[in-house]
């Protein structure tokens, strides 16, 4: 088993799992990729009897020295009820255990506004809805924003866990590259939706990068041209996914996935047999 956290220079990153996601067949999500494109790949990129199965979570960015301001980077698919596994999300139990309540959330960062990002951005009783992290900054991408409040873009979850977002003083909409906090910086890295952004965390000459969605199966570590059918533009995620692993391959950045495995998924892209490849930490 690999690692949950990581310390970057005066940063520490914490995994904050949600819950396990739904078991697809990669056919119905990669579709222009065939079977036997698949075949180098499934021993590791596959479960045994060929399907895959993401995880849904955030993570945590908060200094090592207990100062300063607690960062959440997405915050999962929601309390549920789910259907297809445990009914409650986990992602307030999770964070509790690492010492945050809701309330000690300063700033919470949507890397897009997809329903398994954004689900505990509210809460809802009967007739209202009310933020879970109340002192919270929350970071939305303008050009997802603009996307997805166009209802011919039709995005329920963006109106339910996003849009009500207007109506508090929490939201800011963010274009281009936005500093946080000192070294802790939004990247736009359109694609994956039109203002999909990861979170690039660089301290004391280490850098990791916190990626959303910008890839979602290991497979496409070394098949960067592979576009899941989430993607709102193929031609853009592939370029952000294609620049993005490049410099973490070439800088040595520590990679902090959206979907992988838990254990599996802090690592490196490295180079073998002439291929970049995925090395867990």
């Amino acid at each position: 088993m690999g690692s949950t956290q990581i310390v970057v220079g005066d940063y520490q990153i914490s995994v904050v799992d949600d819950h396990i996601g739904l078991r697809r067949n990669p056919a119905d999500v990669f579709v222009d990729v065939t079977s036997a494109e698949w075949d180098p790949h499934r021993d590791y990129a596959l479960s045994p009897d060929g399907y895959w199965q993401a995880q849904w979570r955030g993570h945590l960015i908060r200094r090592t020295d207990g100062t300063g301001e607690n960062v959440l980077v997405d915050t999962g698919a929601g309390p549920g009820p789910y259907e297809h596994g445990p009914p409650q999300g986990d992602l307030l139990t999770n964070l509790a255990s690492l010492g945050v309540e809701p309330s000690d959330v300063d700033n919470v960062v949507t890397t897009h506004c997809h329903w398994d990002h954004i689900g505990w951005n509210l809460q809802s009783d009967d007739e209202t809805a009310t933020t879970t992290f109340p002192n919270a900054t929350y970071h939305v991408a303008k050009n997802d924003w603009i996307y997805y409040s166009d209802p011919s873009n039709g995005n329920d979850d963006f109106i339910a866990y996003v849009a009500p977002l207007e109506s508090t003083d929490q939201l800011k909409l963010v274009l281009g590259e936005l500093e946080l906090m000192d070294g802790v910086t939004l990247l736009p890295t359109n694609g994956h939706t039109p203002g999909h952004q990861c979170v690039l965390v660089q301290s004391r000459g280490e850098t990791a990068v916190l990626t959303g969605d910008l890839f979602h199966n290991v497979a496409q570590i070394r098949e960067q041209h592979w576009c899941p059918v989430f993607d709102w533009r193929t031609d853009l995620s592939t370029a952000s996914r294609r620049w993005l692993l490049w410099r973490a391959m070439s800088e040595n950045w520590t990679v902090v996935t959206g979907h992988l495995s838990t254990g599996m998924s802090i690592g490196k892209v490295v180079e073998e047999d002439g291929k970049p490849t995925w090395s867990p930490i």
